[in-house]
């Protein structure tokens, strides 16, 4: 029984392992960003926030992580390409900045903003976020994930990295923050103010984040036109600028940069922060009307304005830690055991409580009363076994040092068949020479030709123990009965059944993930081959629209000049879904 509770008491240790779900009455960084409408303390003295078009948005201050005022700050709205900051600090720490990539089709293909790729052209990785990050580019994005070990992949890390970083309105189907290629409802792809705040602030603890989003040209590699050709150049290309007013032309004094989006549906939204006399302002607004440089203007300026008179309506949150290394406490055994090696390190008891839930709590249960009833039996059979048989015909042989002999036996034992007047004395052997299991048995005046073989000691019955039967024993327990052992054995077997019998439930968690994963992938791939067709009849079928109007890709000239880019259709220019919109009907 004692055994059962401590199992019982390990089982109820093993659940907080693993990460309960988020409440759904829980506001992430406090029940103060619960509202839909402005939120900033009245109290404090401070003037009004910034009432401005955008339907939602955040302003906090950076070195103390206090939201300083908001609105509607965990309303789920389409992030369009401010996105892209998440697949930059999901990806930014996983991929060499040296490492080239040479694009697929479907990359350079993309649809909206692109900065413009060609397949048979190596960009590094440092290219791509520049392209990213600055051009906003959809086609890096892709070619990005793809270098990433592909879109799928890349996808699941984006969405694990919101969750760490507790971004927990944050929902990702595309690298790029597209809505309409696919077609994605606001319910499959969306995020907040607050999340995009978080991402932010994860993003400026990366070197390589702040350099991307904070330059304004950078010179994209191209492959070399006619002109650079003939002058022996191996090498073309053009220069790229950031989309971001803030950087740029009547910029904004202490600006580190952002990213900002624009598709039909999501409307404009822009992420950002700015430092001045030591302190850093992160900002982010979405759901804006198209020119919203203005209001990102204002939300700073009040920030910095207000931060230190300004009481906190709430927090930015920082990242789940990493889980830490269970502690074991050392457990002093004396009986001997044999040494079991368990697969890899053995079960991940967080993994098989997250899976299993109740079931692996009702595992150990199950574990503990067979072994406490296997304790029992063990009890039982040492109570009523029969006491040490006495010795039989002189001793029993153990291992170790020769015995002494009986009283009145001489220096050397007689061999059976001397006549001397006495009773024969059971001959010794010599240490070495014991009895094992398979080893032959002494014919005992017979012909030594005639052998036979010893039967397993274990399984002798007790007429062969009277007989005096030489054996091996365990040590000092030589004359203990064999149904004590027996006992112990089977305890001990019992023991190590119950262990594999956790082990074997652990992996078989392991291996429904797996399948899960599996499964979801496969899904995955087929909803995308099903996109892929629908959008190849959506181009055959509009392949003959109007006159002046064809497919064209997002590096091929308007003018027919070569080595000038298209002038791209940014998801950042509502004008461009306009257009987008005419052309379709």
């Amino acid at each position: 029984m004692r055994t059962l509770i401590t199992l019982l008491t390990l089982s109820v240790g093993v659940v907080p392992l693993v990460a309960a779900p988020a409440r759904a009455d829980t506001v992430v960084g406090g029940p103060g960003l619960g509202g839909h409408g402005y939120i900033w303390d009245r109290s404090s003295g401070v003037s009004a926030p910034p009432h401005i078009q955008a339907s939602s948005y955040v302003i906090a201050d950076l070195e103390t992580g206090r939201i300083l005022a908001a609105k509607d700050p965990h309303g789920h709205f389409r992030p369009a390409s401010t996105l892209k900051t998440l697949t930059s600090i999901t990806l930014i720490p996983r991929l060499d900045p040296a490492k080239q990539v040479k694009p697929s089709q479907t990359a350079v293909n993309a649809s909206g903003s692109a900065v413009g790729m060609d397949t048979k052209w190596k960009y590094t990785v440092r290219d791509l976020f520049h392209g990213l990050l600055m051009q906003s580019g959809n086609d890096t994005a892709i070619a990005l994930c793809e270098a990433n070990g592909g879109l799928g992949p890349s996808l699941d890390q984006m969405n694990a990295e919101a969750h760490r970083i507790q971004a927990l309105d944050t929902v990702a189907r595309t690298p790029n923050g597209l809505d309409d290629d696919p077609p994605l409802t606001l319910a499959q792809q969306h995020s907040s103010a607050y999340d995009l705040a978080l991402i932010m602030k994860q993003g400026l603890t990366l070197p390589d984040f702040r350099k991307y989003v904070g330059a304004t040209l950078y010179d994209w590699p191209a492959p070399p036109d006619k002109k650079e050709r003939e002058k022996g150049k191996k090498t073309g290309g053009y220069q790229i600028g950031t989309h971001d007013h803030l950087l740029v032309g009547d910029g904004y004094r202490g600006m580190i940069g952002g990213k900002n989006g624009w598709t039909s549906h999501a409307l404009g939204s822009f992420v950002g922060a700015a430092t001045r006399n030591g302190h850093t302002i992160i900002i982010a607004l979405m759901h804006a009307q198209s020119d919203f440089w203005g209001d990102a203007r204002s939300l700073l300026n009040w920030g910095f304005a207000e931060r230190a008179k300004a009481q906190p309506v709430g927090t930015l949150v920082d990242p789940i830690p990493p889980p830490q290394p269970k502690k074991t406490a050392a457990t002093v055994d004396k009986r001997p055991r044999t040494v079991r090696v368990s697969p890899a390190d053995g079960p991940d008891w967080s993994r098989l409580g997250a899976a299993g839930g109740g079931g692996a709590v009702l595992l150990v249960i199950v574990v503990g009363v067979t072994i406490g009833l296997r304790r029992r039996r063990r009890r039982a059979a040492l109570a009523g076994a029969a006491p040490p048989l006495p010795p039989v015909g002189g001793h029993v042989r153990t291992i170790g040092p020769d015995p002494a002999p009986p009283p009145g036996a001489g220096s050397e034992t007689p061999v059976p068949g001397d006549t001397d007047g006495t009773e024969p004395v059971p001959r010794l052997r010599h240490p070495g020479d014991v009895k094992v299991a398979g080893a032959p048995l002494s014919s005992d005046g017979q012909d030594p030709s005639a052998r036979q073989t010893a039967p397993n000691p274990v399984q002798l019955p007790h007429d062969a123990w009277a007989d005096g039967e030489e054996t091996v024993h365990d040590g000092p327990r030589a004359e203990e009965d064999p149904a004590v052992r027996d006992a112990e054995r089977t305890l001990r077997d019992d023991e190590w059944a119950a262990e594999r019998t956790v082990l074997d439930g652990g992996w078989a968690v392991e291996e429904a993930e797996r399948t899960l994963r599996d499964d979801e992938r496969t899904v995955g791939d087929a909803e995308r081959t099903v996109r892929d067709g629908t959008a190849t009849a959506r181009d055959a079928a509009t392949g003959g629209g109007e006159p002046g109007l064809r497919a064209r890709g997002p590096f091929e000239p308007v003018d027919g000049s070569a080595g000038e880019p298209s002038p791209a259709m940014s998801d950042e220019s509502p004008e461009a879904g306009s257009r987008d919109d005419e052309a379709a009907r």
